[in-house]
């Protein structure tokens, strides 16, 4: 975990996890640590911002959404 970020700092969304991504991907059979109950089924979505290019305010600009299928104890697939 890194540490808090100076004041007046305003990139932090374009470092780090919250870096853009490049490249839309599709993984199966997700590794898990732990577990998952069995009885989720559903999806998990997290809609956020995917800054490729250099803007005044991290809401503005490109997203993606992100997506796991959660079924029988086990991560399916990420989208």
């Amino acid at each position: 975990m890194t540490s808090a970020l100076p004041i007046g700092e305003t990139d932090f969304f374009r470092r780090g996890n919250y870096a853009p991504v490049a490249d839309e991907l599709t993984a199966h059979d997700l590794p898990v640590e732990g577990a998952i109950p069995a009885e989720l089924d559903g999806w998990y979505l997290r809609n956020g911002p995917n800054p490729r290019q250099a803007g005044a305010h991290w809401f503005t600009g490109d997203g993606m959404i992100h997506g796991v299928r959660i079924e029988g104890g086990a991560a399916k697939w990420y989208r």
